[in-house]
């Protein structure tokens, strides 16, 4: 099967950063995806890396501003801007990203740049203290608004024996990033439905069980598939987060009006996803009036609630339905076990442990991807780009599975 990069035209461009050496492992990483790869390098990347090196990995004579080079034509930044399907500047340096940020063009890789219309990616290598400089904060946004791609940067030390945000972001993960974002076409316009957070059930008029589910992967999730062109709607258990401007979100508690919610909304989406922390067992008896201190034990019976999301796989069977299972021990097999039990489509799992700060209320995580073919472990991460690596997989599964039912209408 082809994949997403295949037959691309990728311009490489390469900024003067003690890390483009690494560009090479990119040019040959780009290869491999089956990319057509052109390289453009500034006068000051010239400092670390051959052009020779580079015309070997990419098969194409590099683009230079070299007094020698006869590669600049009066139109060459027009031409290859048009050749291009796919702009990446990685590395890219604190000066080159600023001065993209405010449309300059005093350099060929610039120009061409400001006469590109299609996606434009940045992988960012600088100092700390350059990174987070207010002016360089600016340009990140300011590049987030025009919808440049930055990946990164990572965290970490650096040449200058500094320790913070500013490492270039791997090879191997920049051509991830770029698959993703490919990929993430494949949701636009697709109706997603998600609960996040967790629920409360009462038990007297001022104490309820629940757990310490923040609700921030969900929200996450959220974010990204509204960002990845999807209509979102948020159903919600208590939490402490904001909610989101322009996303929909329906407010609920208990793990009943969870279950209305989600089975009312169900039959008008896509694709559901079910991050929220429902509570499996409920109070039998409410009690109208508050449990005394006096009362030396308390003695109060529960019983199992709804399986949600097992309900919902089961009545809207075209539903492509994806679960959480957060474990405290043998995570793959659990999540194997819930993944066939409730006839989902994929599972998300992970180590969930509060004393560990292990995926509760943190805001990073570390997960494991779990379908019927296939099992994919994504490291420990900030939850947003973990929402991003698991909406990737959704995407790419769900599309294969709408084909597949398509084929057999036929």
């Amino acid at each position: 099967m082809m994949d997403i990069l295949t037959n691309k035209n990728i311009l490489l461009g390469i900024t003067g950063s003690i890390a483009a050496y690494k560009a090479a492992d990119i040019s040959s990483r780009l290869k491999k995806e089956g990319c057509n790869v052109k390289v453009v390098m500034t006068k000051s990347s010239e400092l670390f890396i051959t052009e020779t090196t580079l015309e070997s990995l990419s098969g194409n004579k590099v683009i230079s501003e070299n007094e020698n080079s006869n590669t600049i034509s009066n139109f060459e930044h027009l031409d290859i801007a048009k050749w291009a399907d796919i702009i990446l500047i990685s590395p890219c340096t604190a000066n080159f990203m600023n001065k993209l940020a405010n449309g300059h063009g005093d350099d060929l890789l610039s120009t061409i740049c400001l006469a590109f219309t299609k996606k434009i990616f940045i992988a960012p290598a600088m100092n700390p203290d350059m990174w987070n400089n207010k002016v360089s904060q600016s340009s990140v946004k300011k590049l987030k608004e025009a919808d440049i791609n930055i990946i990164g940067p990572n965290y970490g030390s650096h040449a200058c024996g500094d320790i913070g945000y500013g490492r270039m972001t791997s090879p191997e993960q920049i051509i991830e990033d770029i698959k993703g974002k490919n990929k993430s076409s494949l949701l636009s316009g697709k109706r997603l439905l998600i609960t996040a957070g967790p629920t409360r059930e009462p038990i007297d008029p001022v104490r309820f069980m629940s757990n310490y589910s923040s609700g921030k992967m969900g929200y996450e999730i959220a974010l990204a598939a509204k960002a990845m062109g999807a209509s979102v709607k948020l159903i919600s258990g208590p939490v402490s987060l904001d909610s989101i401007k322009n996303i929909k979100t329906e407010y609920v508690e208990t793990s009943e009006e969870m279950y209305q919610a989600v089975m009312t909304n169900a039959s008008d989406f896509d694709i559901l996803i079910s991050t929220a922390a429902i509570a499996d067992y409920k109070p039998i008896n409410y009690s109208k009036t508050k449990y005394k201190k006096d009362e030396n034990n308390i003695s109060i019976e529960f019983t199992r609630g709804v399986d949600i999301i097992s309900a919902v796989s089961e009545k809207y069977i075209d539903l492509f339905s994806v679960g959480f299972a957060a474990e405290t021990d043998s995570l793959k097999k659990n999540a194997k076990d819930k993944l066939i039990k409730k006839n989902l489509d994929m599972i998300v799992g992970n180590i969930a442990n509060h004393e560990l700060k292990l995926g509760f209320e943190s805001d990073f995580n570390e997960v494991t991807i779990f379908t019927k073919n296939k099992v994919i472990e994504i490291p420990e991460a900030k939850k947003s780009e973990i929402a991003r690596k698991i909406l990737n997989v959704i995407a790419e599964d769900y599309s294969s599975k709408v084909k597949l039912v398509n084929k057999n209408v036929k």
